[in-house]
């Protein structure tokens, strides 16, 4: 049986089996080093202005970063197009801001769509079109600056994108694949063997390099595979890639336990408190998973904001100085205020970097009811500065960072050791702010141990029911009635009023009248008795009562039609 092992797979399965382990060691090599080099610059950084005259130099790394970070995002940079539920298409600077949704992007580029068809392009092709080794370094060194200069943010977004742009680059064709290839040989028969050009193949090499990326930071290779897979599968039930992505992750997770001397996990603790199972407990957790409900309703409209205010200004260079000044400026009033109410010496901490050493303290029972509202107050508004802004970082520990704080203020309200409030409420939020409840989940039991899932499940059907399917990531989920192909341009499907029925849209003269182009028709019933699609000849078609015109056009001009459509259905209404 074990000589005979490998024949139990077939050659597809065998090379995906070996794409991962790679994928899990080279995603590691580069995500473990940013990791630990973050961690070591900021705390360098720290020291320096603890030990400055004065906490305003903490402005000197902060704006530096800023700059160096508008470089970076300048230079060799690629659009990458991101649709959110709502259709709408958005267009990002591959470096800059939050790196997940620009991976998700990214994951989906190469699956057939209207806009691929329009535009000639299909397949894995559109991938390589966009940067992948050159993608990552510049991810790296602008996730670098900005975190390890002062900014606010978490690692989790930088390393998706990161881990989706190495895996996606070991397959990329290139001109030295190219020559080996035409030569042949064992070299060219390897190529051809490994570099597959089914999309699917493709999206399962990304995903195994997300989540080998989320293993390195977590120390949860379960969590990752399942994080992965749920952010990008949110609203399709698919999780046959997930056995290839959990390969990877344990790859990379065995990796960092190596280098880690076993102790890969973001959080440090003394020891793991056993929570009661009292109704008083409970009571308790459900509380504290209503608060970290409503606070990340607020937070995520607070996002909306601040990008929208953020990108109204187009000078990218005076935008990352911005965002740097005002992190500057929360972590410098929070500081005189700690210091002056003599609440923590630690007042920059609770605002810089990545936040996990301020988390340390919540498990350690440092924080008072005081300092952890200013914790997660002014954390808040630090991150949502700094990355909507453009800075490289993400919302994934913030997340956990956010749901921390206010366990705190409850765990010293109610008298519970912090640790048993903290770890059901990094649940809560997970689940309330990124929408990932099987990864939530997995994360308490994996890091912390089965004694929390009780608990933890109670907070995550709680918080599940208040926010629904919010989440702070836009999402790759494409709505029926509208899809914009590019910024500015859609195309809608428009039931036709009363008074259209009988005509042709060249009677209607729609052209002229409305300034947008009608490429089909949606049939209300065919011969068989089912809805029909009629491409091409929809414009010499007379129009029957029920069916849909499917236009394309200007977004402003596409609004006037759905408008007149509308004063035009109430005109045929009868009085």
């Amino acid at each position: 049986m074990i000589r005979n092992f490998y024949q139990y797979f077939d050659e597809e399965e065998q090379r995906l089996v070996l794409q991962s382990i790679i994928i899990g060691i080279a995603v590691w090599a580069v995500v473990f080093p940013l990791k630990q080099m973050v961690h070591t610059i900021f705390h360098t950084t720290l020291h320096w202005i603890e030990a400055a005259p004065t906490p305003l130099v903490l402005f000197i790394p902060l704006l530096i970063g800023a700059a160096l970070v508008t470089a970076i995002s300048k230079y060799q940079a690629a659009t990458i197009h991101y649709r959110d539920k709502k259709g709408h298409v958005h267009e990002l600077n591959d470096v800059e801001g939050d790196g997940l949704e620009r991976a998700i992007a990214l994951y989906y580029s190469s699956e057939p769509s209207f806009e691929q068809a329009l535009t000639g392009q299909e397949g894995v092709n559109v991938r390589w079109q966009l940067p992948t080794f050159s993608l990552a370094a510049r991810k790296f060194l602008a996730t670098l600056v900005t975190l390890g200069s002062g900014g606010s943010g978490g690692l989790e977004a930088s390393v998706t994108l990161i881990g989706e742009s190495v895996a996606a680059g070991l397959f990329k064709p290139r001109q030295i694949s190219h020559e080996v290839t035409q030569r042949g040989g064992m070299a060219g028969r390897i190529w051809r063997w490994w570099a597959d050009n089914n999309p699917d193949s493709l999206q399962t090499a990304q995903l195994s390099g997300i989540a080998a990326a989320v293993a390195v930071l977590l120390g949860a290779p379960f969590t990752a595979a399942f994080f992965a897979t749920e952010i990008m599968y949110r609203y399709r039930p698919v999780v046959e890639k997930l056995l290839y992505a959990l390969l990877a992750a344990l790859i990379a997770f065995f990796l960092s336990d190596v280098f880690t001397s076993g102790h890969p996990s973001p959080f440090v603790w003394e020891r793991t408190y056993v929570p009661p199972t009292d109704w008083r407990y409970f009571s308790v957790l459900i509380l504290v998973a209503l608060c970290i409900a409503i606070i990340s309703r607020y937070f995520k409209r607070l996002r909306q904001w601040s990008e929208h205010q953020f990108h109204r200004q187009r000078n990218a260079r005076l935008r990352h100085l911005t965002g740097a000044f005002i992190t500057g400026l929360i972590a410098v009033s929070v500081h005189y205020l700690t210091q002056s109410l003599g609440l923590t010496e630690h007042g920059l901490e609770l605002v810089l970097g990545t936040g996990e050493t301020v988390v340390d303290m919540a498990f350690a029972g440092e924080l008072t009811i005081a300092v952890a509202l200013i914790a997660l107050v002014a954390k808040m508004l630090a991150t949502l500065a700094t990355i909507s802004s453009g800075g490289s970082a993400g919302f994934l520990i913030p997340t956990l960072f956010f749901g921390t704080m206010t366990a705190s203020i409850f765990a010293n309200l109610f008298g519970y050791e912090p640790m048993m409030i903290i770890i059901p409420a990094m649940t809560a939020s997970l689940i309330s702010i990124a929408n990932v409840p099987l990864a939530a989940i997995l994360f308490v039991v994996e890091v912390f141990g089965s004694v929390y899932m009780l608990p933890s499940l109670l907070m995550l059907v709680v918080a599940s029911i208040f926010t629904h399917e919010a989440t702070i990531y836009r999402t790759q989920r494409q709505t029926y009635e509208a899809r914009q192909i590019l910024p500015g341009f859609s195309v809608r499907r428009i039931r036709i009023p009363a008074s259209w029925v009988g005509q042709t849209v060249i009677e209607l003269d729609f052209r002229r009248r409305f300034d947008v182009t009608v490429i089909g028709l949606v049939e209300h019933e065919s011969e068989n008795g089912t809805p029909f699609v009629r491409l091409g000849t929809a414009s010499a078609t007379p129009l029957e009562q029920g069916d849909v015109l499917v236009v394309l056009g200007a977004d402003d001009k596409l609004a006037a039609l759905e408008t007149a459509v509308a004063a035009m259905n109430h005109a045929d209404l009868p009085t």
